[in-house]
């Protein structure tokens, strides 16, 4: 018998001292306890046990026990113990062989058949206790040296229970051989009633009701009863640091009890060792029901067992092995406790060193120590963490394994794996971070695949990063890493190492570089993908070995070649479409000026009194408002209307009468140069002095006042700035004659291709230029001093009329306008001074002006009082450059704000 047998709750009685020493005070035994001895089955000790209570002396004892006594007969020693508390035992020891007494459940001594028992020691008590060796009399020890291993300790729970070293017959001898274990070197221990009927607790003073009872045999009756009930079991145990070889399934077990119930369920647990993982102590759980033959057929059998922390596959791998046993009663099930396990097993030993890296690991790990009781069994199924269950269970009888797993040093989540009649199977996935070449670090989900059989034996990891497949794969010894390369990452990653219990794939992947692939050789890189993944490789890549960057530019210049040849040829194609198509165009379109310049209608004939002509029939003349404004030549051009009103051009209608009647008063544009509706945004003074929809009274502000001023009459010409950009023009028409700039545009400037753009896309809207005075003398502008700045002074010589002028600017006096008399009078403006607005008198010449500061200062009249006009400068800016006209006198002046014109 072990140091500790299965722990009861209860009293433990931890010492026993018996001394020599003996007094004559009897015992004071309930009368349901010297019954129940009497009723003992065991024929030869029932007549001689009553015949020794009388015998019983009291000894000394010791720790809780305060009534001790003991007698002895020849092999039968009994012992009586009693506390303050009426709990009473009898110890009764027969040191000699017996037949196993009929205790049981009919059932359970059958399948016990000629069992025989040495040394039986019999318990009946109130409560659990534990007799230590050395506290024990001599005649005790011998027997427990001799029959009980020597063990330290005895323990017995209470009730009725039975301890002897047993010989093991029957049944039970076949089934424990089965397994391995020899049927003569156990030690069993019965418990018979659990618990005890509580009458037998009573004192002596129960009185003459509970001895009437007990003979009747009422309680007799009841302790048969629970004897038959499932909670009457015997176990088997062995001598301490026993280490016994299990045949089925192969394993060594230490730490082992064996054991049968009155339901007839046997089993055993322990501490295994499974060959090839001696290191790693499984606690396992055996148990299968006998049948009702009397023998074990393995149908419904089933193992628990608890792993230690960390418990790899290839520890798994080689338990799942040892499961695999000649037994005919498993051979149907294909070799095992595990189905078709014979198919695959060698398969499992082929892979052991991949399924070593991945780690399962038990969350509540246990540890069991026979006879310790800091060390119980684990009873509780949170320890567990493998399961083999039998034939009747759905697919069995298979395996199952679950847990956290740790796979090549990447935490992977729970895994549920299973071994059964494919094979062992078990996936899982999680995310994972490794360097992948020159992506860096990169976030990610693997899954893990395990799938072994006699088939096959796949082992690996998988994820996807942006279309490139990530693959671990472990085979024999060998870990193999690859990442293929795609358009967007033209790189690969490939290498093997050996596997090993520490390798952490996030330190292997952080050893390679990448190399280069050929774009041109990965599956569907084509057009601009390929284009860019030669440019990766030219640039982001150009440091990794394999495919080069100067092969990448190389196979760039070539695309690049082949593009600009493809598209020199579309656009050669594209212009000679479009040259066709023009010259279609022109052709209709000359069809149609031809007709209209023969037309003699109304309006073609009003376009030709103003001057107007069509193209390729002569030059447009000067600029000619009369007769009809409409058909002045910066108002109207046909080919334009034709170009731009492909509608009214569809109508069939002539273009001249279709503009005169309908298209100017409903908004349209009639020429490149004019666009009533942007003139008058544009203009603060002509909004002053034009509604929106009198389109006839902006058009005559443009012919009479806007185009002679240097004004832009529409986004896409600007007359002052076609002036400026040229000094060819400068030099035949001066610095201000903007009509003679126009006519120039028209006549031949576009022809020649110039540029009439306007130097400024602000929109405005803004105080344009104004003109005052006629066109005498010759024209001046200070623009070369002023440089687009405004005036911070001027001298002046004046009469009845404005006779001489000079302005001065940030940069310096302009030259002096208009005749050689001596001024009389010069202004000089403060720093934070300007002009805002100006009042004039003109005619043919300047009459009369007076400049209005931001200050409040007045500084004229020179010349005429009597003013007809005024000019204010676009708000926010100031007086600007001047120009104009000058002989003897100031013959005109030009009045503009800085800003756009």
């Amino acid at each position: 018998m072990a140091k500790k047998l299965i722990g009861q709750a209860g009293v433990l009685l931890a010492a026993l001292a018996i001394s020599t020493t003996a007094h004559a005070t009897p015992p004071d035994i309930t009368p349901p306890l010297k019954k129940l001895l009497s009723t003992l089955p065991i024929a030869e000790l029932k007549d001689q046990v009553q015949g020794m209570i009388g015998a019983l002396q009291q000894t000394t004892c010791g720790d809780k026990l305060t009534g001790c006594y003991y007698t002895q007969s020849g092999p039968l020693q009994l012992y009586f113990f009693t506390t303050k508390g009426n709990q009473q035992t009898f110890l009764m020891v027969v040191d000699k062989t017996l037949p196993l007494p009929h205790l049981l459940s009919d059932k359970v001594q059958k399948a016990m058949g000629s069992t025989t028992l040495s040394s039986p020691i019999i318990s009946i008590s109130t409560t659990d206790y534990a007799l230590d060796i050395i506290k024990m009399p001599p005649s005790l020890q011998k027997v427990v040296r001799e029959h009980y291993f020597n063990v330290s300790s005895l323990s017995f729970a209470s009730g009725v229970q039975l301890a002897a070293q047993a010989n093991l017959g029957g049944g039970m001898k076949s089934a424990m051989e089965s397994f391995g274990v020899k049927s003569d070197q156990v030690t069993m221990r019965a418990a018979v009633v659990l618990p005890m009927p509580t009458d037998l607790t009573s004192g002596a003073s129960a009185g003459a009701g509970m001895a009437e009872a007990m003979a009747h045999g009422d309680t007799m009756k009841k302790a048969g009863a629970d004897a038959a009930k499932p909670e009457a079991f015997i176990e088997f145990q062995f001598a301490p640091n026993t280490r016994i070889a299990m045949v089925s399934p192969k394993m060594e077990l230490t730490d082992a009890t064996f054991f049968i119930n009155n339901a007839l369920t046997f089993g055993y647990k322990g501490n295994a060792a499974f060959k090839g993982v001696e290191n790693r102590k499984i606690i396992i759980h055996f148990q299968t029901p006998w049948n009702p033959a009397g023998a074990l057929d393995l149908l419904d059998f089933q193992f628990r067992m608890a792993t230690p922390p960390v418990f790899t596959m290839e520890d798994a791998a080689r338990m799942m092995f040892a499961m695999a046993v000649p037994d005919p009663r498993l051979a149907k099930y294909g070799g095992g406790y595990i189905r078709n396990i014979d198919s695959y097993k060698n398969a499992l030993l082929s892979v052991t060193k991949p399924l070593s890296v991945f780690q399962l690991k038990n969350p509540n790990p246990a540890e069991y120590r026979f006879g310790d009781s800091t060390k119980p069994f684990p009873n509780d199924a949170k320890y567990f963490n493998y399961a083999i269950l039998g034939p009747l269970t759905e697919g069995g009888p298979y395996m199952r394994q679950a847990g956290d797993i740790k796979i090549l040093g990447q935490k992977m989540g729970w895994l549920d794996a299973s071994a059964g009649s494919n094979g062992l199977a078990g996936d899982v996935g999680a995310g994972v971070t490794l360097k992948l070449g020159p992506l860096g670090k990169v976030n990610f989900k693997m899954d893990a695949s395990m799938k072994v059989n006699g088939n096959k034996q796949d082992i690996s990891l998988l994820g996807n990063v942006a279309g490139q497949t990530v693959s671990v794969i472990l085979s024999g010894s060998t870990m193999t890493i690859a990442m293929n390369a795609s358009c967007v990452n033209p790189f690969e990653i490939k290498a093997k190492v050996a596997i090993t219990e520490s390798t952490d794939i996030a330190e292997v992947f952080d050893g390679q570089g990448g190399v280069n692939v050929d774009p041109s050789k990965i599956s569907g890189c084509i057009g601009k993908e390929l284009e860019a993944a030669y440019n990766k490789i030219a640039g982001e890549y150009k440091h990794l070995s394999g495919y080069t960057a100067s092969a990448a530019t190389a196979e760039l210049k070539k695309i690049s070649d082949a593009a600009n040849a493809a598209t020199k040829a579309a656009e050669e194609e594209s212009m000679k479409a479009a040259e066709q198509a023009r010259k279609e165009y022109e052709k209709t379109k000359n069809a149609a000026r031809d007709v209209a310049n023969k037309s003699s209608n109304a309006a073609n004939n009003a376009l030709k009194a103003a001057g107007n002509v069509f193209k390729g029939f002569g030059k447009k003349k000067r600029h000619k408002p009369e007769p009809d404004p409409l058909f002045a030549s910066s108002a109207f051009d046909w080919d334009y209307y034709y170009d731009n009103q492909p509608n009214v051009v569809k109508s069939g209608m002539d273009l001249a009468t279709h503009w005169k009647n309908n298209g100017f008063n409903e908004g349209r544009r009639g020429s490149l140069e004019f666009d009533a509706k942007f003139y008058r945004d544009r203009y603060l003074d002509v909004q002053a002095q034009c509604k929106a929809t009198d389109r006839m009274c902006v058009l005559r502000h443009w012919l009479d006042t806007g185009l002679q001023s240097g004004r832009q009459g529409s986004p896409d010409v600007a007359v002052a700035t076609y002036l400026d950009r040229y000094p060819d023009l400068q030099k035949l028409f001066g610095p201000n004659d903007y009509i003679a700039a126009m006519e120039h545009w028209l006549e031949s400037g576009e022809d020649e291709g110039r540029n009439p753009r306007p130097a400024s896309n602000d929109p405005g809207p803004v105080m344009g230029p104004l003109r005052v005075g006629g066109g005498g003398g010759s024209a001046w502008t200070d623009d070369a001093v002023c440089k687009g700045q405004h005036i911070t002074g001027w001298r002046v010589y004046s009469g009845s009329k404005v006779d001489r002028l000079q302005f001065r600017y940030p940069g310096g006096w302009g030259e002096a306008h208009g005749g050689n008399k001596q001024f009389k009078e010069e202004i000089l403006l403060a720093a934070d001074e300007y002009v805002e607005r100006v009042s004039f008198r003109g005619s043919s010449e300047v009459e009369g002006v007076i400049f209005y500061t931001n200050k409040g200062r007045t500084h004229g009249n020179y010349g005429s009082s009597k003013m007809n006009g005024e000019y204010k400068v676009t708000p926010g800016q100031k007086l600007g450059c001047m120009s104009g006209r000058s002989g003897d006198r100031t013959d005109q002046l030009i009045f503009r704000s800085t800003g756009p014109r």
